[in-house]
């Protein structure tokens, strides 16, 4: 008779200063006004960032997909949160998240035999100018956050 066991994995306890960024933010959670806990807008947070590493290769590209929007939706209300608070517009076409994600960068420490009298390193692109960036579609919760914050999506 085998004995299934459950097995845990555990998050060692966080400690900052308080006056500290990251120790204000952990007061915030701690003191929230929702009573939550906060083990669970922690725990919550780091899964948005770090979901789709975790699951890549270990399950189904629909199962993927399904996680990767999930934590999408998730960041992309944080992210109208904090332009909210801060009181920044978000730019109708804002390509430089994509720029940055697929541009290579190689300076002169990547290559040993280059020419120190050369110009000062280059940014190379790999998106050419016929490329097209990808139109997606949101949700109708991302949509509704969207009016929510007075965003035109």
């Amino acid at each position: 008779m085998s004995q299934q066991q459950n097995s845990y994995v555990e998050l060692p306890r966080i400690k900052r200063k308080s006056n500290s960024w990251e120790g204000k933010v952990i007061d915030y959670l701690l003191n929230h006004p929702s009573n939550r806990s906060a083990t669970e807008f922690s725990i919550e947070a780091i899964t948005a960032f770090w979901l789709a590493e975790a699951l890549e290769g270990q399950v189904n590209q629909p199962e993927l997909q399904k996680a990767c929007w999930s934590a999408i939706e998730k960041l992309e209300a944080k992210l109208a949160t904090i332009r909210r608070i801060a009181g920044i517009e978000k730019l109708h076409k804002d390509y430089s998240m994509v720029l940055a994600s697929t541009t290579n960068v190689t300076t002169k420490s990547d290559n040993p035999t280059a020419n120190p009298d050369e110009q000062p390193d280059q940014v190379d692109s790999d998106i050419d100018d016929d490329d097209e960036i990808m139109d997606l579609k949101l949700s109708g919760e991302m949509i509704q956050a969207n009016k929510f914050f007075g965003m035109n999506p």
